[in-house]
Formats: structure tokens, sequence, C-alpha cells
């Protein structure tokens, strides 16, 4: 069962998408994790990437690598606008599972973390200004989608890879209690739509209520229900922009029992209301 965000990215033949993103209130990720790797490049503002808890700061022309499986979220001042791209690919870009010598000896120990690679990119080191460099030519390719593009794209993107590997770390142990806040999002993505309660969901990870919503808060820096809450908005704001349901009914299906309650906190996260949202979407 995928437990990880739905998205799809790219195509089955292609499995890889560039999203180019502006944002006027700063910059801004929702807590999430899926199974593809991305490659985040901030092309004006800065802003702070949170990757599985650990703080990136960054500035424009500052890039981060995130790993398949990590949790991984972004804040930014909220004074000034940010713009930014992610280069969003899965892991059969490179090959097939199986006998298949580089998914084994280079993709592989990535996903399950035998292997570390560099998560922060800045153009004053020399071998992360290549890696910048390949980035933005992925980006030109994709948008501009010339004769060929898919293959300079899987030749840059192996650069990258290489290069990675030469600076990657062996891992250490993992963090327990990282590892159960990801399983407990992986539930609530999973179950978002239904009427969780705490209880639930801290059973889910064997936890007592008080002790998950410690060991939550520590490594989120927001309560559960914050987090289950931004992650029903952002379902919300897919589905007002991608279908033509009545409000009330994507509230129920976002897992909120209240169309007022779901309008309040639309309005609080994204600053407009869901009608408002789905106009300018229209």
């Amino acid at each position: 069962m995928n437990n990880y965000e739905t998205v799809k990215h790219g195509t089955a033949d292609f499995p890889l998408e560039v999203h180019t993103i502006h944002q006027a209130d700063g910059f801004s990720l929702y807590p999430h994790i899926h199974k593809e790797f991305e490659l985040l490049v901030i092309t004006e503002g800065s802003g702070k990437i949170f990757i599985d808890g650990k703080a990136n700061e960054l500035s424009a022309g500052d890039g981060v690598f995130i790993n398949s499986g990590a949790l991984h979220m972004g804040t930014g001042d909220g004074k000034e606008s940010c713009s930014f791209y992610a280069i969003v690919f899965s892991a059969e870009m490179f090959g097939r599972f199986g006998n298949d010598l580089i998914m084994n000896k280079y993709v592989s120990p990535i996903i399950n973390g035998k292997v570390i690679f560099p998560a922060l990119f800045r153009s004053g080191t020399d071998w992360q200004k290549l890696i910048l460099m390949s980035c933005e030519k992925i980006s030109e390719l994709y948008r501009e989608r010339k004769p060929c593009f898919e293959l300079r794209i899987k030749e840059q993107l192996l650069r990258i890879w290489s290069i990675c590997t030469e600076h990657a770390r062996k891992s250490g142990e993992p963090d327990r209690g990282l590892e159960t806040v990801k399983k407990a999002i992986e539930f609530m993505q999973r179950e978002y739509s239904s009427p969780l309660t705490l209880e639930e969901i801290s059973a889910h990870v064997s936890m007592s209520r008080e002790h998950f919503c410690r060991c939550f808060s520590a490594i989120m820096k927001m309560p559960p229900f914050e987090y289950l809450n931004l992650l029903r908005i952002d379902k919300g704001c897919c589905l007002l922009k991608e279908t033509d349901l009545p409000i009330s009914r994507i509230a129920e299906l976002c897992g909120f029992n209240s169309f007022s309650y779901f309008s309040k906190k639309f309005k609080k996260t994204t600053g407009k209301t869901p009608a408002a949202y789905r106009r300018g979407n229209i």
C-alpha cells in the first residue's frame, strides 16, 4: 500500500517533472513525503527547508537534494516573495530494479539510507556549482523541449548523481523519533479524510498520546493536528482547482465535518476563502 504523496510526476516512461513556483508571501512547503527524489533550487528570495528535521538556509542560487522517503517542509519570513523550481523524478530514470549494476550500486543504497548524499548546494563551492548548473540545464531543457531533450536531461541527471556519489557519506544509526513521525505522517496522508483522533494516530505508532505529541512537535515544530489541517487544506486546494465539486462536499472529502470550520481554516492558511481560491484558479 502506498502511504506517500500520490501526485504523479512525469509519465510512466519518463518519470521526471519540473515544477516552477512563485510564492508572493514567501517560501513555504507543507510537510510531506514522497517516493521520488527531488532537487529544489531557489531563484528569488530566501527560505528555510527542513529535511528529516535538519534545517537548511537557502538564498537565491542555492539548492537542496531531497531523498526518496525524506520528510521535508519549508518556511520563509513571509515578507518577501520567493521563486523556485523543483526537479522531481523517480529512481526509474536511472534504470530498473533487479539485475542492474547502476541501480544496485549507486541508487538503491541512497533509497535505503545506507549512503547519504549531501543535502545543500551553494555556488561558492566548485563541485556544488556544477550540480546547480546541471539543475538549471535540466529546467531549461524541460521548459524548451527541443529534439532529444529527454536524452540531454538524463545526461545532466547522471552528472549530478555522479558528483553527489563522489561526495556522499555512509549513514549512522537511524533516528527512531524521526522514523516514528514519518510513520505517523504516512498514516495521516492515507487517512486524512477520516475523522482521525490523536488517540488513533498515537496508537498507530505505538505511543501514548502525550509522548507522541511531544515527539511530533519536537521534530515538526508544530502539533500533530496543525499538520493534519495543513494536509487537509492542501488536498482541498487540489480539489478546488481540479474539480467542480460543491465546496461543502470538498470539505467533507478533506476530513472536515463542518463547512464553516473548513472555510475558516482555509482562509487562515491560504489568505482566501475557498470560493475566491477556486475563482482564481479557473
